[in-house]
């Protein structure tokens, strides 16, 4: 006899485990504030933060079963996706800004 609290524990920890990135710029150290070696760091964790987004939208197999069980589900993660890259973007442009504002090498 099959548990069925297993398929929903299942299923939820599909879908907690399929949400797009989490990214809030509104947390992060002014620009202004940064070393060069601080937005060198920054720089790639944004783009880890970016690439996971990109893999998680569109025809993925996260929104595939989103759609498939929820699918709600799919369409708030593509935005939710969207948002993250959009506020990545801005992120790194401020930064890459700042960049060459402070003479940072470019490496």
């Amino acid at each position: 006899m099959k548990n069925p609290a297993f398929g929903l524990i299942l299923l939820a920890s599909l879908a907690l485990a399929s949400c797009a990135p989490k990214y809030t710029a509104a947390t992060q150290k002014p620009v202004a504030d940064m070393s060069c070696a601080e937005i060198k760091t920054e720089l790639g964790q944004l783009a880890t933060v970016r690439s996971e987004a990109q893999s998680k939208s569109g025809v993925s197999k996260e929104n595939v079963l989103f759609a498939v069980f929820f699918l709600p589900g799919a369409v708030v993660n593509e935005l939710d996706n969207r948002d993250v890259i959009a506020k990545v973007d801005a992120r790194t442009a401020e930064l890459v800004k700042a960049q060459s504002a402070k003479n940072c090498p470019a490496s």
